[in-house]
């Protein structure tokens, strides 16, 4: 059998097939992801999907942290927007317990916690590379310093935290 005259015809345009949102199957996610840059770092990785998680979380700490103090306020019969320089805010017993509750050994700001997501944070960033440990000791160093100046001496409870994120680093750096 012989076929003639077949004319070449035009591509035709892929169309994507649409799936409902539940049938979607989940892709694995890659561990790092190459993001081009304008500065002279062009060919630095870093984990995105761990920094993205890294500021869901932080978000989530900032609402909790709002959200008591909304509730104080709301229990003096005022509210932030109300607020002007000078007004008194006596905290109640209630904040006081779920300020403790927040930065307790388990809470969402204790010392392992917050130490832990700046680790992770300090690692995403550098994709994994000990090499840029000084550089990311130095960061976090200011960060504190920067910390201090702004609100005075620290309390304990930061002073603690640093020096857990050395730990968690020196230990990172020796690969434990």
């Amino acid at each position: 059998m012989k076929i003639q005259k077949v004319r070449p015809s035009l591509p035709v345009a892929k169309l994507e097939k649409v799936v409902p949102e539940k049938k979607k199957r989940k892709k694995e996610l890659p561990a790092a992801i190459y993001e081009k840059t304008s500065d002279r770092n062009k060919d630095h990785i870093y984990d995105k999907i761990t920094v993205d998680r890294l500021k869901k979380e932080s978000e989530r700490t900032y609402a909790s942290i709002r959200r008591i103090v909304e509730n104080l306020l709301t229990r003096q019969g005022k509210a932030f927007h109300l607020l002007e320089k000078g007004d008194v805010v006596i905290i109640d017993n209630m904040a006081r317990l779920e300020a403790q509750e927040l930065i307790g050994p388990d809470g969402i700001l204790g010392v392992e916690a917050v130490s832990q997501r700046i680790v992770d944070f300090a690692i995403a960033i550098s994709g994994g590379d000990k090499s840029k440990l000084d550089t990311l000791k130095k960061a976090i160093d200011d960060g504190f310093k920067a910390a201090e100046k702004i609100l005075g001496e620290l309390p304990e409870i930061s002073k603690e935290t640093y020096n857990r994120i050395m730990e968690k680093l020196d230990a990172w750096e020796s690969g434990k």
